[in-house]
């Protein structure tokens, strides 16, 4: 009876040990890892500088979405609202639908994508648009350099910079102010017009756009992009997506001109610039 005892006894020890070694385990597991910071630039900014790439399907659809013609399935990138859909006003789902009836028209006049007529992509999309870009830093800007077109985007981060016009609304990628906040770049943009997409799925939005872009770097060769949408004409609140950018090391910036692709096919493309009403 003593001995059965004692190895009852002896099996609640080590039952104990188990039980609060895996509790251990399971505290280290949940535990935050460190977070990163950035190395710094002569400024003291953190040294986002380098070339970076998207390598997702976010430039087809920011929703969930199934495959469709030429459109590969995938998940999407909206984390706010949590549906993950995007908080149309009613007026607006519909005129996505209208939208997205012309999306497969041969002739880049008649595609209601913007992006068919090789006009600029807008921002947030030229982010994920699936060309690389290269940041460059100096103390009162930070340059944007794409390789879709060689476009490129000036952002001031300095506190003298003056506020954007109100008269000034015919800007394709917005007009931007940026600050650091701790680790992150953060990009405020206003006065764009109406005729960019967010992707290839109808996604759009008025001149009332504002959008909020976060460059979050995680590690050394990871950058976490945010992005926060407000327009007022046609969402019923603000949504934000995220996604992680990559570190492109063995290849710089290339070359990719649009228009010189529709001069190969023989496409014409110069147009009025009522086309978002045809």
């Amino acid at each position: 009876m003593r001995r059965a005892r004692v190895r009852a006894s002896a099996i609640g020890v080590v039952v104990a040990a188990v039980f609060a070694g895996a509790h251990a385990i399971s505290l280290i597991a949940q535990a935050p890892a460190p977070a990163y910071r950035a190395p710094r630039t002569a400024a003291g900014h953190p040294d986002l500088q380098g070339v970076w790439r998207a390598w997702n399907l976010a430039r087809y659809d920011l929703e969930d979405h199934g495959a469709r013609p030429g459109v590969p399935a995938g998940r999407g990138f909206v984390v706010d609202p949590p549906d993950g859909k995007i908080p149309y006003q009613t007026w607006a789902l519909e005129k996505r639908k209208e939208l997205l009836s012309k999306i497969h028209e041969p002739d880049p006049y008649k595609n209601s994508d913007p992006l068919a007529k090789c006009y600029i992509p807008g921002i947030p999309r030229l982010t994920y648009l699936g060309w690389p870009f290269q940041i460059i830093q100096t103390p009162e800007y930070v340059a944007f350099n794409y390789e879709w077109s060689h476009k490129k985007r000036l952002v001031p981060v300095t506190p003298v910079a003056p506020p954007p016009s109100p008269d000034d609304v015919s800007n394709w990628t917005g007009v931007p102010r940026g600050r650091f906040d701790g680790n992150a770049l953060v990009v405020n943009l206003t006065n764009f017009n109406a005729y960019t997409w967010f992707d290839m799925a109808g996604n759009f939005h008025s001149e009332a756009l504002k959008v909020t872009e976060r460059y979050i770097p995680l590690s050394a060769d990871v950058m976490r992009y945010e992005a926060t949408m407000e327009d007022p004409k046609v969402f019923t609140r603000p949504w934000t997506i995220r996604m992680e950018l990559q570190r492109q090391k063995d290849t710089p910036i290339l070359d990719y001109e649009c228009t010189a692709m529709l001069d190969e096919l023989g496409i014409h493309h110069t147009w009025p610039r009522d086309f978002d009403v045809q």
